[in-house]
């Protein structure tokens, strides 16, 4: 063995797949001629794509002698692989680019915080002769400390997590999937953090290295409404003095930067449920197959007329709708692949997105990404050529009347890409008038092989009737299956959960950060609650009612911000790969994200309280001296 190759027909997105093995020049001389039963030849053309009808004419003129010549066009198979893997590579530039934002975020809030906190000793360290250079030079020192320490992990993180990527239908065509360190990707990225972490800390240097005397007077503190309305209650002082920590940014003459943390957990609460319905909605996006271009829930291929018939007769089945493959034909000068139907029972079973199926043989629909090529919208005309059965390309217009979701057909229909026209329609494009048209209706009728697709009606019944065929043609039955492309990217990868776990991370990171910050400014009050005759419990109570209200303040606004978020990003979502849109508020999931940030935020508040409680009332009242 000298190589391990991938080709289109290996890919799920490109049909069923089929694994070949392929030899050499030795083995095809030694034991093709005792056993070949049909040659295939890869051929690229000179013109591309453009080039495809006078092939395809030339192919039908010749006479081997060894039976029927044909061509196909790999060009759909493969247009149709990358439209799969292409939405898990934008999915991790997405996730790469909310992914920084958000550590953007906590990062600068970090630094900011912790600026102000050891901006104390300042005032001293300007006593004793420190200028404001050097103090500048000391906070942009620590920051350097800090982006060296992120970049490292970053670095080996990212090593350590190589093998796993890529995932999905992706995995396929790459060809190394063991420890991979890509030198120039990792240490662009390491250079590119220590500089970001620094850029982010030369304001809160720049700001906390201001001369300043020790004895300069302390900003003015602002009494919080809602502590008042507490006070007027009768609520414990623990609920008190913890909510006023939580709202209030100066207490007892320290300073606690309170507006970037509160911002930081609505955002990220926001974050989250809009998170929890871009999931939900794309759970049910790959569970519900009308949505993705399958209403029906049995395919056949091909079907014969017995099979026609019995489906027709029976009472539990609710349509049946022929359809065969029009090849690759040209919309506007564009390459597409195409699929006409016609309905036998019930409505035409395939989904339109917006507007109405074609139902005369001058209407057409297009994917979303078929649009965008063409440079078409519904009620535009677009010019459709196809090659006749004589091997003459002939135009017609139709009129654009929706937006349809395909499913997955063969190597040149996707979810966003193809185009729908009636069998009519498809009869009149390809078909001149003459002596011929019968049997070129009979040729159009067979073009990419004919088949039917059937729904069955709900409850005992249905199901009855589709596992009878099931049983009855199980060789040339089918059940609907979610395009690759939404498996690669809500499945195999599931970039929902992975950005929600980032969410959670970087949130209960900015909640302890300022805990700790907040119980390390506040220790002399801390020391003084103590000798007014707090106890442990009380100490921990109070530490426990900041994080709640906290919790509390990002709840109130990011839960219902997260959910008309969450519905705008889904909404882009279906529409830009083509299928049709509908939003899930998973409610009992934002009720849990709801707890979950409550308990959660108590439970990030044991450290810091119990810190706060093995504190000494001498050690913490003696600098007031």
């Amino acid at each position: 063995m000298v190589g391990i190759e991938a080709t289109e027909i290996e890919f799920p997105s490109g049909g069923t797949p089929v694994y070949f093995l392929y030899a050499g020049p030795g083995f095809a001389r030694a034991v093709l001629p005792h056993t070949a039963t049909q040659y295939e030849y890869d051929v690229r053309l000179r013109r591309g794509a453009a080039g495809i009808p006078q092939f395809d004419q030339h192919v039908d003129e010749l006479n081997l002698g060894i039976g029927s010549v044909g061509a196909s066009s790999e060009d759909g198979t493969a247009a149709t692989i990358q439209g799969s893997i292409h939405p898990q590579a934008v999915g991790w530039w997405i996730l790469a680019a909310l992914a920084a934002l958000v550590g953007l975020a906590v990062v600068g809030q970090a630094l900011a915080r912790q600026g102000a906190v050891e901006s104390e000793d300042h005032p001293t360290l300007v006593a004793v002769g420190m200028s404001g250079r050097e103090l500048f030079a000391l906070d942009m020192a620590r920051n350097l400390v800090v982006g060296l320490a992120g970049a490292v992990g970053a670095v080996v993180l990212a090593t350590l997590l190589s093998p796993i990527a890529p995932l999905g239908e992706a995995r396929l065509a790459e060809g190394s999937t063991g420890v991979t360190f890509d030198s120039l990707v990792l240490l662009l990225g390491a250079f590119a953090t220590v500089v970001v972490v620094l850029a982010l800390g030369v304001w809160p240097a720049l700001r906390a290295a201001r001369p300043r005397r020790m004895d300069e007077p302390a900003g003015p503190s602002r009494s919080s409404a809602v502590v008042r309305n507490l006070v007027t209650l009768g609520a414990p002082p623990t609920a008190v003095i913890g909510v006023r920590n939580a709202l209030e940014r100066r207490a007892g003459g320290s300073a606690v930067p309170l507006g970037s943390a509160l911002l930081g957990m609505v955002l990220a609460v926001i974050a989250l449920c809009a998170t929890g319905v871009f999931g939900a909605s794309l759970t049910h996006l790959t569970a519900t197959p009308r949505l993705y271009g399958d209403p029906e829930q049995l395919g056949f291929n091909p079907a014969s007329t017995a099979l026609l018939t019995s489906l027709q007769h029976n009472p539990a089945v609710t349509a049946i709708t022929e359809g065969v493959g029009a090849g690759d034909v040209r919309v506007n000068g564009k390459l597409v692949g195409g699929i006409a139907g016609t309905s036998v029972k019930g409505p035409l079973l395939f989904s339109a997105v917006t507007g109405t199926l074609p139902v005369t043989d001058d209407q057409v629909g297009l994917g979303v990404s078929t649009m965008r090529q063409v440079g078409a919208h519904i009620g535009s005309v677009v010019d459709i050529t196809f090659t006749t059965h004589s091997g003459v390309p002939r135009t017609e217009p139709y009129r654009v009347v929706s937006q349809i979701s395909f499913p997955q057909f063969g190597g040149f229909v996707s979810l966003g890409s193809g185009i729908l026209t009636t069998t009519a329609g498809l009869v009149r494009v390809g078909c001149l008038p003459g002596p011929q048209l019968a049997l070129c209706r009979q040729k159009v009728a067979n073009i990419g092989g004919g088949g039917v697709r059937v729904s069955f009606a709900p409850g005992p019944s249905g199901k009855a009737a589709m596992d009878h065929y099931l049983a009855e043609y199980p060789s040339i039955t089918s059940e609907p299956l979610a395009p690759t492309s939404l498996v690669n990217f809500g499945e195999a990868v599931d970039f929902p959960l992975i950005f929600g776990a980032m969410l959670a991370v970087f949130g209960a990171a900015t909640l302890a950060h300022l805990l700790v910050v907040s119980v390390s400014r506040r220790r002399r009050e801390v020391g003084l609650l103590k000798v007014l005759g707090f106890v442990n419990r009380q100490v921990v109570s109070t530490v426990s009612w900041q994080a709640t209200t906290l919790a509390l303040v990002g709840v109130v606004i990011g839960v219902p911000l997260g959910l008309v978020v969450g519905r705008m990003v889904w909404n882009t979502f279906p529409n830009n790969l083509g299928a049709v849109p509908v939003v899930v508020v998973p409610f009992l999931l934002t009720a849990a994200i709801t707890v979950g940030v409550l308990v959660g935020a108590n439970v990030i508040a044991i450290a810091p309280a119990l810190v706060a409680t093995r504190s000494k009332p001498g050690d913490l009242l003696r600098p007031l001296d």
